[in-house]
């Protein structure tokens, strides 16, 4: 491993312990601003060419799921479960065209942003389909309210995108360590929001578990060597940590 490799991965440690233990490092993790400023660059022009489309058309249909949802509760179940499994659908089709696309790197935390757009808006459908579907009237509101809790939180979401697209210098230099984990599996599993689901929940749990084994092996002792070596091994070529992985590794060296 070289030096520029062990003080990276010793950065994304030490980031792990502030989310997971309160630890506060002598040496600050800078990484919140942008350091980027306009003009777009090619490669960025080109992607924002292909998301702004998918973005705008998702505009379009919250529009319409905001128009008629409060209205489709009266309707008959079928017709409004069938009415919202329609705007689910076109939800579901846009975001696999969003995960198929590689941002560049100054790109990522939009497009990780975005993800969780369209990921508030299929989790809002749902219940918005569940609600339809429910026999119990105090059921129903329930789940009515928080689908629309998701809908107004997928809105805010997506209006941030765009903030970010217009305002070049608000755009993040890499995503939070969370949404790595989202950018991660979402492009291990573009086609399948169920696996992605999974993913995020396995490699959250795993980065807590990280933090449990760096607070039991502190730097200086010969655990902390094996947590880089493994953090080292399981990093893909993206720069993104396998947060499952380098766990199974480290607990099956420390002894």
């Amino acid at each position: 491993m070289t030096t520029l490799e062990h003080s990276g991965i010793e950065k994304i440690l030490a980031l792990v312990l502030i989310i997971f233990m309160g630890y506060t490092p002598v040496q600050s993790i800078a990484h919140d601003v942008s350091p980027h400023p306009a003009p777009y660059s090619g490669s960025d022009k080109v992607y924002l060419n292909q998301i702004v489309p998918i973005i705008t058309e998702l505009s379009e249909v919250g529009e319409a799921v905001s128009a008629t949802a409060v209205g489709l509760q009266s309707k008959p179940s079928n017709e409004c479960a069938n009415e919202n499994g329609f705007f689910q659908g076109v939800v579901g089709g846009l975001r696999n065209d969003l995960g198929a696309i590689t941002p560049p790197q100054r790109m990522k935390a939009v497009h990780v942003k975005a993800l969780d757009g369209f990921t508030d808006y299929m989790t809002g459908l749902n219940l918005y389909i569940s609600a339809c579907t429910d026999k119990e009237t105090a059921m129903r509101t329930k789940l009515f309210d928080q689908g629309t809790q998701y809908i107004v939180n997928a809105d805010r979401t997506i209006q941030a995108v765009n903030d970010m697209i217009a305002n070049p210098g608000h755009i993040p230099a890499r995503p939070a360590a969370g949404d790595q984990i989202k950018e991660w599996c979402g492009s291990r599993w573009a086609a399948n929001y169920q696996m992605q689901e999974h993913c995020i929940q396995a490699q959250t749990e795993s980065r807590a578990q990280l933090g449990d084994l760096l607070e039991r092996n502190p730097r200086g002792t010969p655990g902390y060597d094996v947590i880089l070596d493994c953090s080292a091994t399981w990093t893909d070529p993206s720069g993104a940590y396998n947060y499952k992985m380098i766990v199974f590794c480290a607990k099956s060296k420390i002894k």
